[in-house]
């Protein structure tokens, strides 16, 4: 139980979030329960994603919602228009491309109408950019695999 908590703690201060889960999810069905879990926070039925977003992790999302009749939106980065039935917007940092994404703006769009900011993040990079935490994320999902080593 201890190396658990330690964990937690770990990423709690990585991400800069209150709290945090060792759950035993890849990457992409983290971000896809994240999602789940936004629209039964804001009772909302779709879900925006930027196309810069891992399409791997974009194809995930969706087999796990459409299920459940929710809408799944690929936007731009550039032209992301989200009216107020979208529960998330879900983004990559960084991205898919290795570029960083404006996460201020993208944070402030999400909010402005209601929405949740689910991030996917590499941990790795947390050593040395802003922390999710810092730019109003609601919710961080990420992959601890990037944490082992070789001996």
């Amino acid at each position: 139980f201890q190396a658990i908590y330690e964990y937690q703690s770990l990423v709690s201060q990585l991400t800069g979030m209150e709290v945090s889960n060792a759950g035993m999810y890849d990457v992409s069905t983290a971000a896809a329960e994240a999602s789940l879990m936004a629209c039964r926070i804001t009772a909302r039925d779709r879900v925006a994603v930027l196309s810069t977003v891992n399409p791997r992790y974009r194809q995930v999302v969706y087999t796990y919602i459409t299920g459940r009749n929710i809408l799944l939106e690929k936007m731009e980065p550039d032209s992301v228009s989200l009216s107020s039935d979208y529960a998330c917007l879900i983004v990559q940092q960084p991205n898919f491309f290795g570029y960083f994404e404006d996460m201020s703006a993208c944070a402030q769009k999400a909010h402005d109408i209601g929405a949740l900011l689910i991030v996917i993040v590499d941990p790795i990079s947390l050593g040395m950019f802003k922390p999710p935490g810092d730019y109003a994320a609601d919710i961080v999902v990420a992959e601890s695999q990037r944490f082992r080593l070789l001996f």
